[in-house]
């Protein structure tokens, strides 16, 4: 008696990849001047990678006492609020 194992159902759905493209290869590279990162393609040129930004971020704790401190009393109440400043990057 032989027993029958069926494909699983995603190989018939299965085709061929498509073709590929060769990618530039880019090395990153430090400058000995400035040592500042620098991408360099295959003939060695700089390669520009575009502007890249920086944030940031803060948390900035509240809490209120009740009262004016002469007699104890009243709820208290305490919160944050974040800030996030981003720059313009080209």
């Amino acid at each position: 008696m032989s027993t029958y194992t069926p494909a699983p159902w995603g190989t018939g759905r299965m085709g061929p990849y498509e073709d590929t493209v060769a990618v530039p290869q880019f090395t990153p590279v430090l400058d000995p001047e400035t040592q500042v990162a620098l991408v360099v393609d295959e003939s060695g040129r700089t390669v520009e990678m575009g502007g890249h930004g920086t944030s940031t971020s803060g948390l900035t704790p509240t809490h209120t006492m009740p009262g004016d401190g002469a007699a104890p009393g009243g709820a208290t109440d305490s919160d944050s609020t974040e800030s996030y400043d981003q720059d313009q990057s080209a």
